[in-house]
Order: structure tokens, then C-alpha cells, then sequence
């Protein structure tokens, strides 16, 4: 079996809250057998374009002419020649992700078994939570109203996000967590947004408030403030979606600069470089929960992702993104009424498992982003 031709499938949702963006990988064997990969930019693949050039201008020429089933050689072959051209992070690691899940989709179904069973199973059905909006959007029963259908499903943990108006932001939180009961656990997303002296005064309202985990209050790239924080937090720190390859996530886990790990098998290099973070991770007692905000490829890859790694016991949840899902791929379902006890059923099909709708896809062709003025003003420091 060999690689015949490699695509970039891009398009557009006109999601009601926001349209967005998502960048498959189609990739065909010479014997016809098509398999499907998807590259994830953290949420919401705005450059899709950008990232599936990046495919079809620098993977395909490696990839062609070689054995899909050799995933990992082809990962090697794919960062090797990229890694001093287009470098081993953001863009060009998206894109070889995309392409890894879609060797891995044509591995499975090549072998008549889903990937997870290459792999090596350890579980049948993954725990996930609820992965849910801004604070800022709407008051307290809105947010209940709308994490429902998953709390009704069985879902014990969910996800709300802190912006810039932290204040009432936390006011809306309090009360969230009143509604919910002590029964649900409760996490939160700062999206980059603080500097540590506010970061420090928030972690203190968390803490009170019996939060779980804080994800990303500080910019990435500040890692010696992230170390501070880590130290002084009385809420474990979670970090992981904008980390590539398992060098980011040591250099991340030997600097203590996370408690919680958040690799997505769709961002970080694919789903073999994913399973080696969460095992690494494990030596290191931080607990790993992997990232997910994309379409059902994406999906499908962290579910088979986490049924393969015992010390996996929790994925995100992004239903939000469900009515995509179901526009993107025939089966299986994702929504939340798919949900048992709280947890998504490992895909039983071959390969990744999804039926990919081809034509639904390209019905909504890419749009880049539009134009836009000033500097995103999203960063909140200490006044």
C-alpha cells in the first residue's frame, strides 16, 4: 500500500454564536482506501488556508509514495525535513498532525480494526467534561440551561471561561456554582489573558470557590511567571494545547510550570507523540486531561487517544461545536445525546471510526478572516 495523494479539506461553519474555521486532511491510498485526519489550532481554525498549504505544499511531497501503516517513520520523515525550514511548532505542527491522524485512520482500516486496538486498549468509554463559553455571555441560569443536555447525560465536570471583566466573571461563577450542587466539578479557562499580580488575586477566588483547575491565566510564553504561579497557586495550574512534541511538554513538566497536562493528538504532532507526553507525563505525577476544540476527526483522535493511556481519565468536551459534528460526519454521533453515564464510546468502526461527509464539507467552502482593525486588546495586568 502506498500514499497516492494528499489534500487539504478546508471550510467554514456559520456557527450561530461565530463562524469558524477547519482544516482536514484527506489522504488516498493507491488501492482507493481514504483516510481522514483533521489539524486543530486550539479552537476555531481561522487560518485554515494557511495550515492546509502547509499540507499540500510541504507534507505531500514527503508523504507520497510512501506506506501509510509506517506512521511513525512518516512523523519522523515529516518533522525532519520541515523542522529547520518551517520550524516544530504552531502552524507546521498543526499540519503534521492533521496528516498523522489521517496515516493512522487508513492504518486502522487497512487492518479491519479501529486504532485504539493498534494502539492498545484500556478502555471501552472515555469520562469527559463539558467544555463550555465566556462567562461574560450570559447570567448564571443561561450558562446551566446550556451545559443541560450534558449534565443530564451523566457529565460530572465542566468548564466555564474568565475574560477580561474578571470581576463579574467571578460574581457569575459564584453563583454557577451554587446552581450546580457540589456533585459537579467545576474548571476554568483564563485564555492567556493576566499578568501574575491579578492572576494571583483571582487563583484566591477559585480556591474559595472549590475550582478544580485554572488553565492558561498567563501568556504561554511567560514561563518563568507560569513557574510563580504554579508555586504560589492554592488551584492547580493546567497548561498543554499550545505545547509541540514531547521536548515542549518536558521542558513544560521539568520546570514545574504545570499540574494539569492538556495534549491534543490534533495540535501537538499526532496521536503517537500525544501517548508519549501522557506516559511521560506520569513520572512526573501531573495529571493529564487532553485537549479538545475541533471538528469530529480531531474528536475521535483524543477519544481514541485517552483509550489508550490508563492514567487518562477525563477528555474535553467542546459541545458547543456538536451541531458541526454532525454536519461534518455521518456517524457516529458526538452530540451530547451520545453521551453514557457521562462518557463518549470509543468508535467502533475501523480506523478512527468517523464517516467523514465529504460533500457537506466542501458545501461550505473556507473563508479566510476578514480584515481587522487595531490590536486585540485582551490583556488584563496589574494596575
Amino acid at each position: 500500500m502506498k500514499i497516492a495523494r494528499v489534500e487539504a479539506v478546508t471550510t467554514t461553519f456559520p456557527h450561530e454564536r461565530e463562524p469558524l474555521s477547519y482544516c482536514f486532511v484527506r489522504m488516498e491510498a493507491d488501492d482507493g482506501t481514504v483516510g481522514w485526519g483533521e489539524a486543530c489550532d486550539s479552537f476555531g481554525c481561522s487560518y485554515a488556508g494557511v495550515v492546509g498549504a502547509c499540507i499540500e505544499q510541504a507534507l505531500a511531497p514527503l508523504l507520497v509514495g510512501e506506506d501509510p501503516r509506517d506512521v511513525e517513520p512518516l512523523y519522523a520523515k515529516m518533522r525532519g525535513w520541515t523542522r529547520r525550514r518551517l520550524g516544530d511548532q504552531w502552524v507546521v505542527m498543526h499540519a503534521i498532525s492533521g496528516a498523522e491522524l489521517a496515516c493512522w485512520d487508513i492504518a486502522g482500516r487497512a487492518a479491519g480494526a479501529p486504532v485504539v486496538d493498534l494502539l492498545g486498549r484500556v478502555r471501552d468509554r472515555v469520562p469527559v467534561y463539558a467544555s463550555s463559553v465566556f462567562l461574560e455571555e450570559g447570567p448564571p441560569d443561561w450558562h446551566v440551561a446550556l451545559l443541560r443536555p450534558c449534565l443530564d447525560a451523566g457529565v460530572t465536570a465542566v468548564k466555564l471561561r474568565l475574560g477580561t471583566g474578571w470581576r463579574s466573571d467571578l460574581e457569575t461563577l459564584a453563583a454557577i456554582r451554587g446552581l450546580l450542587g457540589d456533585g459537579i466539578d467545576v474548571m476554568v479557562d483564563g485564555n492567556e489573558c493576566f499578568t501574575l499580580p491579578t492572576v494571583l488575586e483571582i487563583v484566591g477566588r477559585l480556591a474559595d470557590l472549590g475550582v478544580w483547575w485554572f488553565e492558561e491565566p498567563l501568556l504561554q510564553h511567560h514561563r518563568r511567571g507560569i513557574e510563580e504561579l504554579v508555586r504560589r497557586s492554592p488551584v492547580p495550574v493546567a497548561y498543554g494545547e499550545h505545547l509541540f512534541g514531547l521536548h515542549d511538554a518536558q521542558d513544560c513538566l521539568e520546570r514545574g510550570q504545570a499540574l494539569v497536562l492538556q495534549p491534543d493528538a490534533a495540535v501537538v504532532g499526532g496521536l503517537a507523540e500525544s501517548r508519549r507526553i501522557a506516559l511521560f507525563a506520569e513520572h512526573f505525577g501531573v495529571r493529564v486531561v487532553p485537549h479538545c476544540a475541533a471538528g469530529p476527526v480531531a474528536l475521535a483522535a483524543n477519544v481514541h487517544l485517552a483509550a489508550s493511556v490508563p492514567s487518562i481519565s477525563l477528555l474535553e468536551y467542546p459541545y458547543p461545536l456538536a451541531e458541526f459534528w454532525s454536519h461534518a460526519a455521518r456517524s457516529p454521533e458526538w452530540g451530547p445525546g451520545a453521551l453514557v453515564d457521562g462518557c463518549l464510546p470509543v468508535p467502533a468502526g475501523p480506523g478512527l471510526g468517523v464517516d467523514v461527509d465529504e460533500e457537506a464539507l466542501r458545501r461550505h467552502p473556507h473563508v479566510p478572516p476578514p480584515s481587522r482593525a487595531g490590536l486585540p486588546i485582551r490583556f488584563v495586568g496589574d494596575r
